[in-house]
């Protein structure tokens, strides 16, 4: 069932973590044994370690059809483990998406940047038509076969939706010591033109909501393309 683990870490040591390391440390608490560690949709998203008077919070989303089998007591980042001093756990699932009140306007506040992958050449803006497909594609291989998206449902989708504005700026974040990757970071607003049904409201809708957990665009894995919902509108 998808679900926002957020985890409040604790540790004596200032983290420097690099997407990879994300990835590792996700890898390492919520991969089965047997799973295809190179499969490209992984039922699972980092959000950016996020320090505060409590401690360090990381925010994970899960996308898998069952709740995680396990979570930890500590998690390590390269040669960092940090103690698990809490955890919560907020559940959203397939069904309940699925039944959400049809939108036609959601804003977000990217947590870390956000770029597509095309072909080989990066894309680091707030795409609306890429934004929905890669949204798509996350929930149709983790969710159960009868909340799948019909394919002309999501086509109405993406002939309809459209990117309002943006406020934001590109920039470069190190993927290890000596890579970079460039994003986009800011807000951004989505909409639908006056055409969109039911059904494709409804779609956006739910889809919108889903990206609070499974991220948006490339390497969601690994820490880049973590959202806030702050407004959905009807």
């Amino acid at each position: 069932m998808p679900a926002t683990i957020t985890l409040t870490l604790e540790s004596s040591e200032r983290i420097r973590v690099y997407p990879a390391r994300l990835h590792g440390a996700l890898c390492k608490i919520l991969e089965e044994p047997d799973a295809d560690h190179r499969r490209q949709h992984k039922p699972f998203a980092a959000g950016p370690l996020r320090g505060n008077e409590d401690g360090t919070r990381w925010r994970i989303g899960w996308l898998g059809k069952e709740q995680p089998a396990r979570l930890p007591g500590s998690v390590r980042f390269g040669d960092v483990t940090c103690a698990v001093r809490g955890v919560r756990l907020e559940n959203l699932g397939y069904a309940e998406l699925a039944q959400a009140k049809p939108a036609r306007h959601a804003q977000f506040e990217t947590l870390s940047p956000l770029y597509f992958s095309r072909d080989g050449r990066d894309h680091p803006l707030p795409d609306p038509v890429s934004i929905v497909r890669s949204l798509a594609q996350r929930w149709n291989a983790h969710a159960p076969a009868e909340f799948t998206i019909p394919d002309d449902v999501f086509r109405s989708l993406s002939d309809r939706v459209i990117l309002h504005e943006m406020d934001g700026k590109t920039i470069r974040t190190p993927v290890s010591a000596t890579m970079k990757q460039i994003g986009f970071f800011g807000t951004f607003r989505l909409g639908l033109t006056k055409t969109a049904d039911h059904a494709t409201s409804t779609l956006f809708a739910a889809l919108m909501q889903y990206a609070t957990m499974s991220g948006i665009g490339a390497q969601t894995p690994h820490g880049f393309g973590a959202m806030e919902l702050t407004e959905i509108v009807p």
